[in-house]
């Protein structure tokens, strides 16, 4: 019996608009999707997905545009570029770079396209949207075919005052710096190991562990010893001014935002679109379709297939299929 993968297919990409929607909607982006999610929405790894999944969806990628366009001052180049080795698509990202460094405002982003080349060819950017108009010159410079830009200009700043922007608003007090993501992980966590937050910060160890030293020293941010390493933390009781939000239906009051580790996530939920959309899979056997998912299922995070996938190790074939993408829908919804 062989698995469709078709119906996955199209449930995961409508799954994948919704919450991209959700996502953006939050931080500012002209759209009607709502969310009360009390994460702390990391800004860079959501780009980075969206040059993925935001081809699938015009209208949602354009507002993205818009929304950098104004707010492309807030967004750390170098933390992105950091990621941007992991999963996203380069390219596409350029193309964003190549029309927001039009802007002075937006002169930085100019950073990112020094060692692009020129492409040769060039592909739909909109796999369901034909070329209307005169292509855009800038994104077909990258490899890219589409229409016009036309950006609305109705992008907002991200909201302080929303749970889900808490990196906004330490940015906004401690610069595009480590510091600001150092502050939302300990807020989160209340303390952390430096190599532990350098990974899941995506930063260099030497930057953390340089940033947390400096920030020891204003007598906020603490040390203790577990037992051979040395862990950083601080009161986050003292930081509850931050939180200009309400309670989210708790009977203890707001509290700070949590952290979800994104890139991890994003670059799973990336690797099964690729998968999914592999020519004649579909047509394949349950065994080969199985086989080709422990393949991608290989290359992913095994703290992230821990945590988050709970397919029974005895499933195989068509069962095995079905559960693994089951699990990763659910982690969309």
């Amino acid at each position: 019996m062989e698995t469709s993968l078709n119906n996955f297919r199209e449930r995961f990409r409508e799954l994948a608009l919704n919450f991209l929607w959700r996502e953006w909607s939050a931080l500012g982006v002209a759209g009607n999707a709502r969310t009360s999610d009390r994460w702390i929405i990391d800004p860079e790894a959501l780009l980075l997905v969206t040059t993925t999944f935001g081809r699938y969806e015009p209208r949602l990628f354009d507002e993205v545009l818009d929304w950098l366009n104004t707010n492309g001052q807030t967004v750390n180049l170098q933390r992105l570029q950091n990621l941007a080795q992991h999963f996203g698509q380069r390219s596409v990202l350029n193309g964003l770079a190549a029309h927001l460094a039009k802007r002075t405002a937006n002169f930085k982003w100019r950073t990112l396209l020094r060692e692009s080349q020129p492409a040769t060819t060039t592909e739909l950017l909109f796999p369901d949207l034909p070329v209307l108009g005169e292509p855009d010159e800038l994104f077909a410079r990258h490899g890219w075919r589409r229409g016009p830009v036309k950006l609305r200009q109705l992008s907002q700043p991200p909201d302080p005052h929303q749970a889900a922007n808490l990196l906004f608003k330490l940015r906004a007090l401690f610069g595009l710096q480590a510091r600001a993501e150092v502050m939302a992980y300990l807020l989160a966590f209340e303390s952390g190991h430096p190599g532990e937050m350098a990974e899941r910060l995506a930063y260099f160890s030497r930057t953390i562990q340089t940033t947390l030293n400096d920030m020891e020293r204003s007598g906020h941010v603490l040390t203790r010893r577990d037992g051979r390493e040395k862990r950083f933390w601080l009161r986050r009781e003292d930081w509850r001014f931050l939180i200009t939000w309400p309670a989210g239906g708790s009977d203890v009051g707001p509290e700070f935002p949590r952290w979800v580790d994104w890139a991890p996530r994003f670059a799973a939920l990336e690797a099964v679109w690729q998968f999914l959309n592999r020519p004649g899979l579909n047509e394949a056997t349950a065994a080969v379709q199985a086989i080709e998912l422990r393949a991608c299922l290989d290359k992913l995070s095994p703290t992230f297939l821990r945590e988050h996938i709970q397919t029974p190790p005895g499933e195989n074939g068509a069962a095995f299929v079905t559960s693994v993408l089951n699990d990763f829908c659910k982690l969309l919804q």
